[in-house]
């Protein structure tokens, strides 16, 4: 099971944000990296793959600032980069293969940006793979408990809008397909400033 903070910053928003137009705050953020995933879902013509993000977390907290803009908000935070070679399928061969479909020697970083939220379940996110950004729209399911928020979401790429080519296996009798989702599940503590 993957434990990152995959589109973290994206979280923190839903439940804890004013009302009020042209408001500011700043949140402080800690992952609870046991309860959290990322993971990639794909399928070939003759079966399916599940891929996971194996890094560890970073143990600090971190701060996000917060803006409020008509229905959106707006957040300022650094982009998140996941390694790539940090990603793991069932087997070793399939793994060396996903780090090969995602040219990790030359572009070692999947790298996500938040830009925005909108309608408080709406997250607008740049993703850039092997050196080509591409802009997403992810609806996000969340709750709050206590300070506690889990958010999650699934969002589907096509692999060829980033520039890359899905692999044909054994003579070309198995080919991955061109569409993959991307899974994540992520559990966090809000804290006071």
């Amino acid at each position: 099971m993957m434990r990152v903070p995959a589109l973290h910053i994206i979280f923190i928003i839903c439940f804890s944000f004013s009302n009020a137009y042209g408001q500011s705050e700043k949140k402080l953020v800690k992952i609870n990296s046991h309860n959290s995933f990322v993971e990639i879902h794909g399928t070939t013509n003759v079966n399916s793959f599940n891929c996971s993000y194996n890094a560890s977390l970073p143990a600090e907290e971190f701060e996000v600032q917060l803006s409020k803009n008509g229905e959106s908000i707006e957040i300022e935070h650094e982009a998140l980069f996941l390694k790539v070679l940090s990603f793991k399928c069932p087997n070793s061969q399939m793994t060396e293969d996903l780090h090969d479909l995602l040219e990790y020697e030359d572009y070692p970083f999947i790298i996500f940006q938040l830009q925005k939220i909108t309608n408080n379940k709406i997250a607008h996110v740049m993703i850039e793979m092997a050196g080509e950004k591409q802009s997403y729209k992810v609806n996000l399911h969340n709750s709050l408990h206590n300070n506690q928020l889990v958010t999650s979401a699934t969002m589907e790429l096509c692999i060829t809008d980033f520039g890359l080519v899905a692999p044909e296996k054994f003579f070309g009798m198995v080919k991955v397909n061109e569409n993959i989702e991307v899974e994540f599940g992520i559990n966090m503590n809000i804290l006071d400033n």
